[in-house]
């Protein structure tokens, strides 16, 4: 694989700030090696494209049948009283089926994981759940779910549309009551539709 097509994944990957000396470590070369494989485009080995995907936590050598998505493994949604978000960085990269994502109706361009918590959307969504969020659907269309902000922490929650200035929030856990917002009254609230949660994934043990 030409390592301008790395460099590419990397710099999508570190948002710009790839550190030329951190991956001359990785591979084994100076900083000058470096820049001499981007100024010249060179071919890039299988063992050293597999040692750049193992220290930085990436797929690149994936195969054609399948599209990766941005694992955010610092974000949380909450399905009680909201999770402060700290870091909105790229973890990793979770690999699943063209197939799956047409289903899904979904693109990795428009497409982040992230990771549930607490118990209020029981028993649809448990914490610790992987979710898909499709970051291109804000348009609220009643009984789905979404990820929100609200005043500066995420939910994953059901909305309802109650009129054009009035939304509902609800839970499937009904422990916990709905909200109103009414954004003509509540003007300067912090609110908004991340995207639509397509898919919530857990693991059994």
């Amino acid at each position: 694989m030409r390592f301008s097509k790395v460099y590419d994944i990397l710099q999508n990957f570190t948002y710009g700030n790839v550190n030329q000396s951190e991956l001359g470590r990785v591979l084994g070369v100076s900083r000058s090696n470096i820049n001499y494989k981007k100024e010249n485009d060179v071919e890039l080995s299988e063992e050293d494209v597999k040692k750049i995907e193992t220290f930085y936590g990436i797929e690149i050598l994936k195969d054609e049948n399948t599209v990766s998505i941005p694992v955010l493994g610092d974000v949380e949604a909450s399905m009680g009283y909201g999770v402060t978000v700290y870091n909105e960085n790229q973890t990793a990269i979770y690999n699943i089926s063209k197939q799956l994502a047409r289903d899904l109706g979904i693109s990795e361009q428009c497409t982040k994981m992230i990771f549930a918590r607490g118990n209020s959307m029981l028993p649809t969504i448990q914490g610790g759940d992987s979710l898909l969020v499709d970051m291109s659907k804000v348009e609220v269309y009643d009984g789905k779910i979404y990820c929100i902000r609200k005043e500066g922490q995420l939910y994953a929650k059901r909305l309802q549309r109650l009129s054009a200035t009035q939304l509902k929030i609800i839970s499937d856990n009904k422990d916990y009551e709905p909200i109103i917002i009414d954004f003509k009254k509540d003007i300067d609230i912090d609110f908004a539709i991340l995207g639509e949660v397509r898919w919530a994934g857990r693991v059994f043990v």
